[in-house]
């Protein structure tokens, strides 16, 4: 591909992409005044700033990638989120003059019957499914190579990344999430549809609090008998879901399941909402299949004794192994959580969130080593422009999406000291944001210890395995990458890595969130660091110090003057 260099490069890209007519971009560049003597970044940061492009189109014309800007009249804004079956992009719909989420199947699964019988399960339960707290899928449709679902946009924060990023949930909040998932399970279930993938990553949460479920790929529906098929030839006729919320019975035929196989789904997802912890958090999927059909998880009220015990009895009777012993309908269990529910505004920034599910996927990417086929310049090639470097005009241009919902695992109550020495070399990933040196004066204090280890990087990693920044050895609560320090030219941010294990920046989860001096980052207990300025600490020094002069002259001539009063009243 030809990387655009002059302004009439790059205006003959955004020709060939289908944004904009040739009449349409005379007029823009008279608007806006781009000289011919301007170069093809100067001319992409002019149309950003008249919002004439988006970041993410922007990056791809001065990156020469044109094609599939525009699939089928949709005109492609930026990405949505990135996982297993391709990317979701928020588009415009201009026959209906609204905005839409798109899913393109990436082109690696193009001729996957498997993909292709999820996306059409998706597609069929989307279409049929008209209730508020379900995502609306409009159409679905091939162009060319690339197929294609148009979904409905609802600007929300996953259930995953809300527990991820504030910790546990109240629970008047979590029984109104539960509410609403058993409305909508009871229209799904009405219909014939069993999701068998109910966990917290399939939830959207929006900021008034309204929840939606979404995703069901893995939907059992009897009048398609051949995407079942496909999907038992593709994943196995024995198990289909995510292990950490899968009901027992689906873990050992997923084929003849019923609505409470979702209701016990339901349930373990409401586990980690109230909890912060997955009900079963072994290491290997073959021991969560296992946990799910023998063992009992702990009672929500145990590990958060605040909850009232009718909602851990609940929940308990949600997750019962013998189906006939859970709640039968989703009716019932919105009977019983009813009285409990009281819906929560929910605060997020959407384009912070977005911008973190752009580096996940850059990193997740990167680590997976997957090598895009073909023609590198279509949409569908995912895993290919998002490992290649950023030109950074905006930060918007960070756009991302999850695969699969990383478990939230409880620390191991264990302790194991930890040894961290400085790694020679540094993991693959993705430039840091921040082009400017790091600022002096900061450093990592390994806690337990008084070794400080200098911040000479805007972004360092933090991990288990070789390779990283920051190696903290002999040690399971630590994941090979668990989290990054990034300096975005003027504060400190942690970036949670590990998909499997919490880190906690003063005592609270966090995935996403801005440093300070002082700032305590850990991964278990008495493991992990602290953030250190050496000048804030030298500042807090001194402040001490004029305190302790202060006080001591205080007391000096509050003595002084206890002695001259004495002597007087002695004469």
């Amino acid at each position: 591909m030809q990387v655009p260099v002059a302004a009439q490069n790059f205006l003959e890209l955004l020709e060939k992409s289908g944004l904009l007519t040739e009449s349409q971009i005379k007029k823009v560049r008279d608007k806006l005044k781009i000289p011919d003597t301007a170069t093809a970044r100067e001319t992409a940061r002019l149309l950003v700033r008249g919002r004439v492009l988006t970041p993410f189109q922007a990056e791809r014309l001065l990156e020469g990638r044109y094609r599939g800007l525009v699939i089928d009249g949709y005109r492609i804004r930026e990405v949505l989120g990135f996982g297993g079956m391709g990317c979701v992009f928020i588009a415009e719909d201009p026959k209906e003059d609204r905005k839409v989420a798109i899913k393109v199947l990436s082109a690696e699964h193009a001729l996957d019957a498997g993909m292709l019988a999820r996306m059409k399960l998706e597609a069929i339960a989307g279409m049929r499914l008209n209730h508020p707290n379900i995502i609306r899928t409009y159409r679905m449709d091939t162009t060319g190579a690339v197929h294609y679902l148009v979904m409905e946009l609802f600007r929300g924060i996953s259930l995953h990344e809300l527990v991820a990023l504030y910790g546990a949930l109240t629970w008047p909040m979590v029984c109104d999430i539960a509410l609403q998932a058993a409305e909508a399970l009871k229209a799904a279930h009405a219909q014939g549809i069993v999701h068998r993938d109910i966990k917290p990553a399939n939830f959207l949460i929006n900021e008034e609090g309204v929840a939606r479920i979404l995703d069901f790929g893995l939907a059992m529906m009897k009048d398609v008998p051949e995407e079942e098929f496909s999907l038992s030839m593709v994943f196995g006729h024995d198990c289909l879901g995510t292990p950490d919320y899968i009901a027992p019975e689906q873990s050992i035929d997923s084929r003849h399941v019923d609505a409470r196989a979702d209701i016990y789904s339901l349930g373990a997802t409401l586990y980690v909402a109230l909890t912060a912890h997955v009900p079963f958090p072994e290491k290997s999927n073959k021991a969560k299949l296992e946990a799910h059909r023998s063992k009992r998880p702990k009672n929500v009220c145990q590990l958060r004794p605040e909850i009232p015990a009718e909602i851990g009895a609940i929940i308990a009777k949600m997750m019962e192994k013998d189906p006939a012993k859970r709640y039968q309908t989703a009716d019932q269990l919105a009977d019983a959580v009813r009285p409990y529910a009281q819906r929560k505004s929910v605060q997020f920034d959407f384009r912070e969130l977005v911008t973190l599910r752009a580096k996940q996927a850059k990193a997740k990417v990167e680590q997976s080593g997957r090598k895009s086929s073909g023609q590198r310049s279509s949409i569908t090639s995912a895993s290919g422009w998002l490992k290649e470097g950023s030109h950074h005009i905006a930060e918007a241009t960070d756009s991302f999406g999850q695969s699969e919902t990383p478990a939230i695992r409880q620390p191991d109550p264990e302790r194991i000291r930890t040894e961290p020495v400085r790694s020679e070399t540094q993991p693959p990933s993705r430039p840091a944001a921040f082009k400017g040196p790091a600022p002096a004066g900061w450093r990592l204090q390994i806690l337990g210890t008084r070794r400080q280890v200098p911040l000479v990087k805007v972004r360092t990693s933090i991990g288990s395995e070789h390779g990283v920044d920051l190696l903290l050895l002999r040690t399971d609560g630590v994941d090979s990458v668990q989290c990054w320090l990034e300096y975005d030219g003027q504060n400190w941010k942690l970036h949670q890595e590990s998909k499997t294990l919490p880190t906690y920046v003063n005592g609270k989860v966090e995935a996403l969130c801005t440093l300070h001096h002082d700032s305590k980052i850990t991964f278990r207990e008495n493991v992990g660091v602290r953030l250190i300025s050496i000048p804030q600490a030298a500042k807090n020094r001194k402040r001490l110090i004029a305190l302790l002069i202060g006080l001591i002259s205080i007391l000096a001539v509050g003595g002084l003057a206890w002695l001259l009063l004495s002597v007087f009243q002695l004469s």
